[in-house]
């Protein structure tokens, strides 16, 4: 009964380790992942700026 006991705590401690482990794995991508949404609108408003000044200048 002890030994069942002890791989039963074992068992659960190692899937609430799992969860965590997945959970900061997450975090971390949806960070990188709004990282980059913030680089592509940089970007976008760069591009933005550059037309505006290239057709400031054609006329």
């Amino acid at each position: 009964m002890d030994l069942f006991f002890f791989i039963s705590v074992i068992v659960g401690m190692t899937f609430i380790f799992l969860y965590f482990v997945i959970r900061y794995d997450l975090k971390k991508k949806n960070v990188e992942l709004e990282q980059s949404k913030v680089e592509l609108e940089k970007m976008k408003l760069e591009l933005s700026k550059e037309r505006k000044e290239q057709d400031g200048d054609e006329r």
